[in-house]
């Protein structure tokens, strides 16, 4: 598996909204294009590539210099449960910890609270409804990650 960072403007961007849509957004009855957000085009966009074919994706947006927000993200079926979300997620935490980013925050689904919690998120606050869906706002300090 070979991950790469790209932006709105490369040919692979097409197919990993793709992949939101559909891991993210059919499941709830949302129409294709629902997944792209007016952040995306400042976002940064890793994905994971099997060959050719993306089969994975996350994005995160920054707010400030040192802070900002980790959105969806999305794994293809086939690959869920083999720790493809946390080389995925942890390839994009190193990079932002490069680029000087020491604060991130996920809205997370109640589904995936426990993967985040894993992976260093603490929760805050209670659950709200976010986009329709039960969500829990959690954040992690990458100040001392290597």
């Amino acid at each position: 598996m070979k991950f790469k960072f790209i932006a709105p403007k490369d040919p692979e961007y097409d197919a990993e909204c793709m992949l939101r849509w559909e891991v993210l957004g059919k499941p709830n009855g949302l129409p294709p294009g629902s997944e792209v957000v007016p952040e995306d085009k400042h976002s940064l966009h890793l994905i994971a590539m099997e060959g050719k074919q993306i089969v994975g994706c996350i994005c995160f947006s920054a707010e400030t210099q040192g802070a900002g927000q980790v959105f969806q993200m999305a794994l293809s079926e086939d690959y869920r449960g083999r720790g493809f979300g946390r080389k995925l997620l942890h390839t994009l935490e190193q990079q932002l910890f490069k680029q000087g980013v020491r604060d991130v925050y996920v809205y997370a689904q109640q589904e995936v609270e426990g993967f985040y919690s894993k992976m260093g998120y603490h929760s805050e606050g209670e659950s709200i409804k976010r986009n329709g869906a039960a969500c829990r706002l959690m954040k992690k300090s990458i100040r001392h990650l290597a």
